[in-house]
Order: C-alpha cells, then sequence, then structure tokens
C-alpha cells in the first residue's frame, strides 16, 4: 500500500504541491516563534532558544497565555483588546492549517489519480471506510488552496509582529550589561 509502485506513486506536480505546504508550515512555526518572544518581550534569538523546543500546540498555547497575561495583568496597555483578538483569529487559522499539516506528515501517501492522493493512518486498528480520522482523500486544488491560506497566514503574521508589537533588541540588553543597570 505504500507509493513505491508505477500506480500508486505520487506525480511531480503532488510532490511539488505537499513541499510547498511543508515549506509555509515552517515559516508559520518560525513566526509563532518570533510572535512569542515579542508578546514576552524577549529579543528575538534568545526567545528562540525557548520556542525553538516547542511544539506548534505548546506555541499557540503559550501565545495566548501570554495575551491572557497582557489584558488582565497589563490591562492591554501593549497588546490592545482589538490587538489581542486579532492574533486568538490567526492562531484559529493556524490550528487549522496544522491539523492538514499533521495529516500530510504522518499519514501514507498515495495517488489516487493524477488530481488527488489519498492517505491513510495505517494504524493496528481495523481499517474503516469513509472514518475522518483514519483516512482523507484530497485534491491538487485542495492543497493549492492550503498552501496559499499558509501562505497568506505567515504574510499577517509578519505585518502584525513587525507593524502592532514592540521589538526588543538583543543590543539593549547588552548596552545595559556593560554600564551596569540590569
Amino acid at each position: 500500500m505504500l507509493n513505491h509502485t508505477k500506480y500508486s506513486d505520487l506525480t511531480d506536480e503532488q510532490y511539488k504541491i505537499l513541499g510547498q505546504n511543508f515549506i509555509e508550515w515552517s515559516n508559520i512555526e518560525f513566526m509563532l516563534g518570533i510572535l512569542l518572544s515579542r508578546l514576552l518581550f524577549t529579543p528575538e534569538f534568545l526567545g528562540r532558544t525557548y520556542s525553538d523546543q516547542m511544539s506548534a500546540v505548546k506555541l499557540e498555547a503559550a501565545i495566548k497565555n501570554a495575551l491572557d497575561i497582557h489584558c488582565h495583568r497589563y490591562g492591554n496597555s501593549v497588546v490592545s483588546k482589538e490587538l489581542s483578538k486579532e492574533i486568538k483569529e490567526i492562531l484559529s487559522s493556524v490550528s487549522k492549517c496544522r491539523a492538514l499539516r499533521n495529516k500530510l506528515a504522518h499519514y501514507l501517501w498515495m495517488r489516487s489519480n493524477d488530481t488527488e492522493i489519498f492517505g491513510s493512518k495505517m494504524s493496528g486498528r481495523q481499517y474503516r471506510i469513509g472514518v475522518k480520522e483514519d483516512s482523507i482523500t484530497i485534491s491538487l486544488s485542495e492543497l493549492k488552496e492550503n498552501h496559499e491560506q499558509a501562505h497568506s497566514l505567515v504574510g499577517q503574521l509578519q505585518r502584525l509582529i513587525i507593524d502592532r508589537l514592540p521589538k526588543i533588541e538583543e543590543e539593549q540588553n547588552l548596552t545595559r550589561q556593560a554600564r551596569g543597570t540590569a
């Protein structure tokens, strides 16, 4: 049932769009790490030492927790209610994107035909036709749409982070340390 026959191997176009989806997901995860760093008032490089160890689910949870702290502890003085709402909406879209990414990464995939692929968990339990958690058929157009949505999410995250959240420069901390003030 692997895709190692000429009838089940994916086409070059199918491989290409899968690769585009994975690359865009990597961009999303990277941007989530930067978002968390900004929310925690940490230089991005230093913040990555923390966020690099986190799964996407944990990154999303940490961001939501940071937003909650900004609301209740800091009274939305840095992150307004509107911005917090916008970030949560983006996270909701990220979560949907992550669900498909996980299937793409963990299911066994084969070509149904030149325009769609079939994926299955191939778990140890009895296969059940039509049960969503066991398998999925997805068309190239759906994969392309997901890639476009993921690409758009990266753009939204970039604009949000760059334009609307304060950046903590590493040099600030180094300069303070050199002056003896912490």
